[in-house]
């Protein structure tokens, strides 16, 4: 029962589309990140930085919604609600506009963007590890056949 499929949409599917997801996430934080850090420098235009960020908040927050869409269908329950909150925070700053970077007030909120970008990169490392390791303890059921599925570990034997 564990193993079974959930929803119409394969598991395969699900599975790219949640890397996928995680991968624009880390980039987008990434970039935000490396972005803020040049600004702290103060080597580059404020206005530039805080329009290259603000392009970059969308993207993330589509992503984090889908992934959590993603978890909770594949059937990680826990991880999938472990997502909640970061959603509601995401949510919470675009409804009120808080979201976007002002280029006149970014050198007073620079200490607590670097912040809440590294609690993020930390939160979807958490998520990314625990992905992978899902992943790799998966086995697959005993009705698929061998070498068919995601995983082909069922391929692999060991003698006593």
């Amino acid at each position: 029962m564990f193993n079974q499929q959930r929803t119409s949409i394969s598991n395969k599917f699900l599975a790219l589309l949640g890397y996928f997801c995680m991968a624009i996430i880390s980039s987008c934080l990434g970039c935000s990140y490396k972005l803020l850090k040049d600004l702290s420098t103060d080597t580059v235009s404020p206005m530039e930085i805080c329009e290259k960020i603000n392009h970059l908040k969308t993207p993330e927050y589509l992503a984090h919604f889908i992934l959590s869409a993603v978890l909770t269908l594949r059937g990680w329950w826990g991880i999938g609600i472990f997502n909640v909150p970061f959603i509601f925070y995401n949510f919470a700053q675009w409804c009120e506009g808080r979201h976007l970077l002002d280029h006149k007030k970014v050198f007073s909120t620079l200490s607590q963007e670097m912040r809440i970008i590294k609690a993020k990169a930390s939160f979807f490392a958490v998520i990314m590890f625990y992905c992978l390791w899902e992943w790799a303890t998966w086995s697959p059921p005993d009705y698929t056949p061998l070498g068919m599925g995601f995983n082909t570990m069922k391929n692999i034997q060991v003698s006593h």
